[in-house]
């Protein structure tokens, strides 16, 4: 029995009551040790997750939010006998599923709901941030951006190349088959809404802008690869149409 006492009181407690607080007193400060530590531990993955995750998306990307991004596929049509069937090529679609995953970790707030295809895109979209997959033959969107920016760019479409500076660039084939092929990437101010962005792949075929999507998808958030820019890329192409790791031909700042 241990006994405190002053002026006219005295309190008795047992042994069993102190440890009691005893105990009581670590089990507390346990638990104040483990919140804590559970709250720098998400902190800590927070910050983990901003650093390698989401920044770096977010410089491939450079759109300010996604809530007014549209990503525009290219059209093409197959004929069911009744009608013609817009469709999106393979390519294109190929290239979207390279985009997404750096897409979804630099905005919370993109919708996949917004992929188009470009002979059904609203007229009011093409001031939107875009994402514009495929090249102007069967894309109207990509047709119009490069029409725009044509003095901006340093390559042009046509003739079977991708013409970059007077060096025209083209894929290989052998029996029937791409097995090299060339894309090419822009990005920059959207030219119908400087306060919008726009980001461009296509390729000379559908591998290409394949290609073109995964060198962007690995090496657009690069600190040294300016925010407006044009890159010209080229891969090998394996026989189940795998598309090999891209490398770079031309690149050009496009900023002002």
């Amino acid at each position: 029995m241990i006994q405190w006492g002053g002026p006219g009181k005295v309190w008795a407690r047992g042994g069993g009551e102190i440890a009691m607080d005893v105990i009581a007193g670590a089990v507390g400060s346990q638990i104040l040790s483990a919140v804590v530590a559970a709250v720098l531990t998400g902190i800590g993955t927070l910050v983990r997750w901003l650093v390698v995750k989401r920044l770096p998306a977010r410089r491939t990307w450079r759109y300010l939010n996604a809530s007014e991004l549209s990503i525009v596929l290219d059209t093409s049509y197959v004929d069911t006998g009744r009608y013609q069937r817009p469709v999106a090529g393979l390519g294109q679609v190929r290239a979207l599923s390279v985009l997404v995953p750096s897409l979804t970790h630099a905005y919370r707030d993109l919708d996949l709901e917004k992929v188009r295809l470009s002979a059904h895109l609203p007229g009011s979209e093409m001031e939107h941030d875009l994402l514009i997959l495929g090249g102007p033959k069967n894309n109207e969107a990509a047709r119009r951006i490069l029409e725009v920016m044509t003095e901006a760019l340093p390559f042009r479409l046509g003739g079977g190349a991708i013409t970059w500076e007077g060096t025209a660039y083209t894929g290989d084939a052998a029996d029937g088959e791409v097995v090299r092929d060339c894309g090419y990437i822009v990005r920059a101010a959207n030219p119908l809404n400087p306060d919008r962005r726009v980001v461009l792949i296509g390729g000379w075929s559908t591998y290409g802008t394949v290609a073109a999507a995964r060198w962007l998808a690995e090496n657009g958030a690069s600190r040294s690869l300016a925010a407006d820019v044009a890159v010209l890329v080229e891969a090998s192409v394996l026989r189940d149409g795998h598309v090999s790791a891209p490398r770079v031909l031309r690149q050009a700042n496009l900023s002002r």
